[in-house]
């Protein structure tokens, strides 16, 4: 996990808006050859995937439209048995954190967007992915209790992936480790690490392609040593670490990068995204809705 040079890097400068909803004909022949992602393959997929969530008692009391399920087939290439338990997981997830998915208040979790805690970037890079930005030193957890950051996190997720250009395209991470050992340390507890690598390395139907990580900490060396046992060679290998922020600009057009990093995005506004996100009948919707609500 050292600092690496940037491979395969895009020499396109133009970058695309976050919100899309659709896509552009580039990116649906890239669905086509990377996922897999037929009209024939997604009928089977979806039937087949039925099927499986019939014969599991986790599922009988839930609803889940066509649209979720192609998230997770197509972050599995439609690997029918992976996405399916990936499904699972994310499912048993839930049931075992409930707190995450209930309680959720638009006006408690806009503070991660308006003190630039978690939000995404405005745009996306050449190569279609979404990016999200962590400042860990802006978060006070007596402002913004660890309960409300596991609230959102999947709203954050959850709502992203329903565009269909995250789902092909994926997500890459900017954490800025930046941190008050005092304040944050005793958050970074094994379980807490744990649910974090467990959410999105098995449960999320998303494949993230990259973490870059900034102004390097004792947190950080801290939560990568206690997360060591479970990282794998190929995690190992999207995690890249840059002594400076200027690095991102190794990776990422300086148009979508915030300045305080080198880059030239000015100050930028999500939280119309995080209105829509927490619309009733879509957080009803965040993990299957129950078939008699």
């Amino acid at each position: 996990m050292l600092e690496k040079n940037p491979k395969d890097m895009s020499t396109e400068k133009e970058v695309l808006p976050f919100s899309m909803g659709y896509l552009p004909e580039s990116f649906q022949q890239k669905s086509f050859n990377k996922m897999n992602d037929t009209p024939q393959n997604r009928i089977e997929g979806l039937q087949m995937i039925r099927e499986l969530m019939e014969a599991e008692e986790i599922f009988r009391d839930l609803e889940f439209d066509d649209e979720y399920l192609v998230m997770f087939l197509r972050s599995q290439s439609y690997n029918v048995k992976t996405a399916f338990e990936r499904l699972k997981n994310f499912l048993n997830m839930k049931n075992s954190h409930m707190f995450m998915f209930t309680h959720q208040k638009y006006e408690n979790l806009k503070i991660c967007f308006t003190k630039n805690i978690i939000k995404y970037l405005p745009y996306r890079c050449p190569d279609g992915c979404a990016v999200i930005v962590i400042n860990i030193d802006n978060w006070k957890p007596e402002e913004f209790p660890v309960i409300e950051i596991k609230r959102i996190a999947p709203i954050l997720s959850v709502h992203a992936l329903r565009d269909p250009m995250t789902q092909v395209n994926g997500l890459k991470a900017i954490i800025d480790t930046k941190s008050n050992p005092l304040r944050h340390l005793r958050h970074c507890t094994y379980q807490n690490l744990y649910l974090m690598y467990h959410g999105t390395q098995n449960c999320l139907p998303a494949t993230i392609h990259e973490y870059h990580l900034v102004n390097p900490s004792v947190l950080s060396r801290f939560c990568l040593s206690v997360l060591r046992p479970f990282i794998s060679e190929e995690l190992k290998k999207k995690i890249h670490i840059h002594s400076s922020p200027m690095g991102l600009l190794d990776f990422f057009p300086s148009q979508m990068i915030p300045t305080c990093y080198g880059g030239e995005l000015e100050d930028y506004d999500m939280t119309p995204w995080l209105r829509e996100a927490m619309q009733p009948e879509i957080l009803d919707t965040l993990c299957g809705k129950p078939k008699y609500s």
